[in-house]
């Protein structure tokens, strides 16, 4: 038996035993009643415990040949729907108003964006990228060319770089419509069911690519190609002690040799006699060794030493290569505390600690 006749039986025989599709007119029947109660049940009137301005905006879209469908969705899940700011497309937005009115006081709509191929979907992207869209229900057609295609490929690449909920078909909007009211009802304590609505959500991809584009910075700066690869995460180098002809001790910081004056026994310190070009030359060829943990370390183990010397000097600031990545979890929630001042330190404090480094043995 060839391989096509033998995939041709299995298939066969499976279309015979599955049971995953009602194959008489009584299975379907029964299917149909199971949907229609636990739709009546997803339908009945409730109070929500979140105000629609405390909840990000979700968007109602759907091409042509959908928009019957998204007719009846509105209709049947009214109840669910007017609980959040429903923003969409013209058309969307009207068929919303024509049903539940404009003049009703409980009724928050958002933003009403223009038809889709002259910029409705951007618009809703633009929303996504200010942080006010917490779900689209994007009823496509698949069979259709849409002159705008561009612009909803962008829109769902965005949803998927976002993290946010997207319901492309009616199926998968009426299973979510179980998700939201149980949300609404439960209140704070169900956050985490619909966390786009409230937080800043990434994809686990996002992390990788903003790491490699602030290596791709760091390298500009440094003046190497983009595409050279991140130096590997490790401990800072230890310094290489030897002797000079002239006596000095030589600090050697990677490829950087830095001379310092030697020091008597016993007498105590009063500061190594090295230059800011010597700091900075040391500090561009090796501070991208360090983790941003170990650089911030170096700040504030020298930061209560001479504040009232950094408040009257202006001086650049500096990029660090990121070595260390921290995952952010399945949904990529952003918290408050990221700043960015872990990456740009002040040079000025940065080159203190790294002298002190350098001298301290």
């Amino acid at each position: 038996m060839s391989r096509r006749e033998s995939f041709a039986v299995q298939l066969d025989n499976h279309r015979r035993t599955s049971q995953r599709r009602g194959s008489t007119y009584a299975q379907r029947l029964s299917l149909a009643e199971h949907v229609g109660t636990a739709t009546d049940e997803v339908t009945a009137p409730f109070t929500s415990t979140f105000a629609p301005s405390e909840m990000r905006q979700l968007a109602l879209v759907a091409h042509n040949h959908m928009k019957p469908a998204m007719k009846q969705f509105i209709e049947t899940y009214s109840e669910i729907l007017k609980k959040f700011r429903i923003t969409g497309t013209q058309t969307t937005m009207k068929m919303c108003k024509s049903m539940w009115g404009e003049d009703d006081p409980s009724i928050h709509y958002g933003l009403t964006c223009t038809s889709g191929p002259l910029g409705g979907d951007a618009q809703i992207a633009a929303l996504m990228c200010v942080e006010d869209l917490g779900g689209i229900i994007f009823f496509v057609d698949p069979l259709s060319a849409h002159p705008h295609q561009a612009d909803i490929d962008s829109l769902l690449r965005l949803a998927n770089c976002g993290n946010i909920i997207v319901c492309p078909n009616p199926a998968s909007a009426s299973s979510m419509m179980h998700t939201l009211r149980c949300a609404l009802l439960k209140g704070d304590s169900a956050r985490g069911m619909i966390p786009s609505f409230f937080e800043t959500l990434e994809s686990p991809a996002v992390e990788e690519y903003k790491h490699a584009q602030a290596v791709a910075l760091a390298n500009v700066i440094r003046g190497k190609s983009p595409a050279d690869p991140a130096p590997q995460a490790a401990e800072p180098p230890k310094e290489e002690k030897k002797e000079l002809d002239t006596g000095k001790r030589a600090v050697s910081f990677g490829d950087d040799v830095v001379e310092v004056a030697p020091v008597e026994q016993g007498a105590k310190h009063t500061g190594p006699s090295i230059s800011d070009t010597e700091i900075d030359r040391a500090l561009m060829g090796q501070s991208m060794m360090f983790s941003n943990a170990r650089l911030q370390a170096l700040l504030n183990n020298d930061s209560d030493d001479d504040d009232s010397d950094d408040d009257s000097d202006d001086t650049g600031d500096v990029v660090a290569v990121p070595t260390a990545k921290v995952s952010k979890g399945l949904f990529g929630i952003k918290t408050k505390t990221a700043t960015k001042s872990k990456t740009r330190m002040n040079m000025k404090k940065l080159g203190k600690s790294v002298r002190n480094m350098m001298i301290s043995k």
